[in-house]
């Protein structure tokens, strides 16, 4: 009986997640994009099911320059990132990103220049987070675009920055080179 009780438990923590989930959590702002990670509006996510949320995010070695525009020249990025578990597998998060584009400071303890570029992007609701999912390579995609054209050779530095109410928030970063 007491299996059942750690079973029935578990089913309700994640009926419990759900319906968090699809519901919403207060309009307490905090964090980067309103939604709070601590405090009030933040949802304690119980264990086991905490292993399987992100705990970090990477942007992959796929990630690059890319021509989005029949005029030519690159105009964008084709972005590739992956969200890592507690088991240190590539999974799915639900929340938001925020992607920052800055020209690369040569010789500076911050490599970050003035910023070329900025992007948010939400993968909360399952429509959006399914199109920007690739089940081949386990990461995110998406292609950011910007107005300007970038020559080939120039230094970058991309910011991503990764937060939902069910996680702290999470950063990763990578300096690139526009063509490579």
């Amino acid at each position: 009986m007491s299996d059942l009780n750690g079973v029935a438990k578990l089913a309700l923590a994640a009926a419990l997640l759900a319906g968090t989930t699809l519901l919403g959590c207060g309009n307490e702002a905090g964090g980067v994009f309103g939604t709070p990670t601590t405090g009030p509006g933040a949802v304690k996510v119980p264990h086991p099911l905490e292993v399987l949320l992100p705990k970090a995010v990477r942007i992959h070695p796929f990630t690059g320059t890319r021509v989005f525009s029949e005029a030519g020249g690159i105009t964008g990025i084709d972005l590739r990132i992956e969200a890592i578990d507690g088991y240190g597998d590539a999974s799915k998060a639900f929340g938001r990103f925020r992607f920052e584009l800055f020209r690369h400071q040569p010789n500076n303890p911050d490599e970050k220049g003035a910023r070329v570029a900025l992007w948010n992007v939400a993968v909360e609701d399952v429509k959006d987070n399914r199109s920007h999912w690739n089940s081949i390579t386990r990461t995110y995609q998406f292609k950011l675009g910007w107005g300007e054209s970038i020559p080939i050779g120039s230094k970058f530095v991309l910011l991503a920055v990764f937060e939902s109410r069910f996680t702290p928030r999470m950063f990763d970063q990578r300096v690139f080179v526009a063509g490579q």
